[in-house]
């Protein structure tokens, strides 16, 4: 029984309650609803692919924060699909367009106040998106750009490789358990083969929020650089993964990580069923109108 959720968005939420859910009583200013009627239309994800180099980046572009929504998942994934069938794709770097965040992780507000069907279309695409960078025969590289909380950080850890801006203010981690709720067995196989056994159980039990040099130390992350250097960084460190040939590497990489696809896979309706009655509780809608109802606080 699982969800995933950050528990340190402050103006992302804010801004899609007023017209996601009717429970959400909280005052929107017409700008942020505007803004989100804007949204509807425009491209959350923004791919930017040079053939010369074989190298697609792809830029998170969901303000405010870059919220995992079902739009957004939906989205990602057909771009992500997209390039894993152009053969002449070789690498895929994942930043973000949005200002001091990589991701904040799953939007809220698709799990507050939602019919089951809904969370369950939900959290398939939450699936889908994880399966499909996790199995990836693309080089992937997360530009971590800024704080990356719960979903978030599972995005980076599907990832190959992860470059982290060296600012003391961002964070990464899993901190599910700040909420009440818990990361599903596949967040906590993917971090487990990141960090190890140990580590990953501190980090899930206490839902620890780590900042970058402390994500280095554990291996969340691989490498430190300045903010303005993360996506040059990534760039250069792409061109080395790729002068390795691609299916010595893509065996390799089915090799250590398809137990655990395949874990995921054989399970997958059980997970979704396990979700929507986990997240459809009396006690976890509580909990979350709770969480939403502080957010506002600190907000006004």
């Amino acid at each position: 029984v699982c969800v995933c959720v950050c528990v340190c968005v402050r103006a992302g939420l804010l801004s899609q309650l007023s017209s996601h859910s009717s429970h959400a009583r909280v005052c929107v200013s017409p700008v942020l609803v505007a803004q989100q009627r804007n949204n509807s239309t425009t491209p959350k994800v923004k791919v930017e692919f040079d053939q010369s180099t074989g190298v697609a980046v792809m830029h998170m572009q969901s303000p405010p924060v870059n919220s995992l929504s079902l739009d957004f998942l939906t989205e990602f994934c057909i771009n992500v699909e997209k390039l894993e069938m152009d053969k002449s794709c070789r690498g895929l770097i994942i930043t973000s367009s949005q200002p001091k965040v990589f991701s904040a992780g799953l939007d809220i507000m698709e799990m507050y106040g939602k019919s089951p069907e809904r969370c369950g279309e939900f959290w398939r695409a939450v699936q889908e998106m994880w399966l499909k960078l996790y199995s990836s025969d693309m080089v992937t590289i997360a530009a971590i750009n800024g704080s990356s909380p719960a979903g978030g950080c599972l995005m980076s850890l599907t990832c190959d490789y992860r470059i982290m801006a060296d600012n003391p203010r961002y964070s990464i981690g899993l901190n599910e358990t700040q909420l009440g709720i818990v990361a599903p067995f596949w967040f906590k196989d993917t971090m487990v083969n990141t960090v190890g056994h140990r580590t990953t159980e501190l980090a899930l039990e206490l839902g620890l929020l780590y900042s970058p040099s402390e994500a280095l130390k554990v291996g969340l992350v691989d490498l430190l650089v300045p903010e303005d250097e993360v996506l040059t960084t990534a760039t250069k460190t792409m061109t080395k993964w790729l002068a390795i040939p691609d299916h010595a590497r893509q065996i390799t990489k089915s090799m250590m990580r398809k137990p655990t696809i395949d874990k995921l896979t054989s399970k997958r309706e059980a997970d979704i069923q396990n979700f929507v009655s986990f997240i459809t509780k009396d006690s976890i809608q509580k909990s979350l109108r709770m969480y939403l109802e502080m957010l506002k606080k600190r907000r006004g």
